[in-house]
């Protein structure tokens, strides 16, 4: 049982999980949010997330959360640590709260929030705060819960600890490497036209000039401003929508044809 919280209007509620929909699990959650937060309307972002793949859900969940209300609460479970002592986080970024495991699935947000003020929590008490958590779906447990009281006005900061942003978990994929005529990367995502999203975000790379995909492929890559600009057959960089750099070939699976697959590291060089 969580801690009363003050009236206040409810707050959409987004969803995004790597729990596909076959299974019962998407409407479990669905169901807790339904029964504790009614009010609260739920936007799915996605849950056809690759199973485990916290990078890919990452950039999800980055390139998508500034498009709800600014008052949103976005619940983000991709956890192959469920039940091991990994925390559960909370992120506030301007008035939007983030909810997910300690993984490294917050930090593609934070890092593109370059505007906005960050303020984090350690929720992890929240386990303790349930009577029954089933060890291995905190989603609809711990999560599907926190989430709702959140939305209704809990106060993140009266049930867990504020702590620095810093010390959330951030792995490599999630801080590209760019250098004077280098950038060092890595395949976030792969989309179901084979454009291939990096984690350079758009205006790291200069626009202009030749650049080279050097690693793991081979290639000049021009960059262009729209998928039909691109030359015939010839793969491209362009500045995705998503907010992020993408290698693509108009009308064809860039990662087919460049032998490019999700967590792949990618290495670009150009001359200043």
């Amino acid at each position: 049982m969580f801690a009363k919280k003050k009236e206040s209007p409810p707050r959409t509620i987004g969803l995004l999980t790597d729990f596909g929909v076959t299974d019962p699990y998407v409407g479990q959650v669905k169901a807790v949010l339904a029964r504790k937060a009614p009010a609260c309307p739920v936007v799915d972002i996605s849950h056809r997330v690759e199973p485990y793949n916290v990078a890919q859900a990452a950039f999800f969940l980055a390139s998508s959360y500034m498009h709800f209300p600014k008052d949103a609460v976005i619940m983000a479970v991709v956890d192959p640590g469920v039940g091991t002592s990994r925390r559960i986080a909370g992120v506030r970024i301007g008035e939007r709260f983030l909810l997910a495991p300690d993984n490294g699935l917050l930090s593609l947000a934070m890092r593109n929030a370059w505007t906005e003020e960050i303020a984090a929590y350690d929720l992890t008490v929240a386990v303790q705060a349930r009577s029954k958590v089933a060890q291995t779906f905190h989603g609809r447990d711990v999560f599907a819960p926190l989430t709702a009281w959140i939305a209704l006005g809990g106060d993140p900061g009266s049930l867990g600890t504020e702590m620095d942003p810093a010390e959330l978990v951030s792995p490599l994929w999630a801080s590209p490497t760019v250098e004077p005529g280098r950038a060092a990367g890595h395949v976030l995502h792969i989309d179901r036209f084979g454009n291939c999203v990096l984690n350079l975000p758009t205006g790291t790379l200069p626009a202009a000039g030749r650049i080279e995909l050097v690693s793991p492929a081979h290639g000049e890559l021009g960059f262009s401003s729209a998928y039909a600009d691109l030359p015939d057959g010839r793969p491209g960089l362009l500045e995705g929508s998503q907010g992020f750099l993408e290698i693509a070939v108009n009308q064809r699976s860039a990662a087919r044809q460049l032998g490019l697959s999700m967590g792949d590291r990618v290495e670009l060089t150009w001359e200043e």
